[in-house]
């Protein structure tokens, strides 16, 4: 029997629905329900802090030594997330990010998993960066706040606007302004994803 891909993993965690018997059960359905809604807000309150270049938002929506990662290139805790996020936002002029599919799984009453995938709108001095991404998420209860503890971004593709249609044929579809083209992160990277074309 093939080893289960991480996604048909987690849809099947998702599925199951628990067993509802007796108050303290209901309570633990709550608190979870809950737990993943705060989780999802934390999720679209980054993405407006980002959008409003608001850097003590954006710092604050990560543990104290949490984790970005943007293809590789980790920041470790605060002050090094908030230099990676200032060298972004004085980049673009202007960024719209549009928080779209999202998945939350709690692991425990402190800590949970999950991804999310989005579109953002990148505005350079000369161009229009359009870009569909998935994040990987662990997050972490902190002072009382879900927050990230590890987030990963990858990307589909990065393309200035006006090269959207021909910059996504073939790998080669991160196109940022000033740099060669490069291999997108998915779905090529997916091992699933490359199984189904042998």
């Amino acid at each position: 029997m093939e080893a289960e891909s991480p996604l048909a993993a987690l849809i099947g965690r998702q599925s199951r629905v628990p067993d509802v018997v007796d108050t303290e059960s209901l309570r633990e359905v709550v608190r979870g329900l809950l737990d993943r809604e705060a989780i999802r807000d934390l999720v679209m309150l980054y993405a407006r802090a980002v959008d409003d270049h608001d850097i003590d938002a954006v710092v604050g929506t990560f543990t104290t030594d949490g984790v970005f990662d943007r293809r590789g290139d980790e920041a470790v805790g605060h002050e090094e997330i908030r230099a990676a996020f200032l060298s972004a936002m004085h980049t673009y002029q202007a960024m719209l990010h549009t928080p779209e599919a999202h998945v939350v799984t709690l692991t425990g009453p402190e800590e949970a998993v999950g991804w999310a995938s989005g579109h953002a709108e990148l505005v350079t001095r000369r161009t229009t960066i359009i870009a569909a991404y998935r994040y990987d998420d662990a997050y972490v209860r902190e002072d009382g706040r879900w927050r990230f503890s590890r987030r990963r971004v990858q990307f589909m593709y990065a393309v200035p606007a006006d090269e959207h249609g021909p910059g996504l044929v073939g790998p080669d579809r991160m196109r940022w302004p000033g740099l060669e083209p490069a291999p997108a992160d998915y779905p090529e990277g997916i091992e699933t994803w490359a199984a189904s074309r042998r």
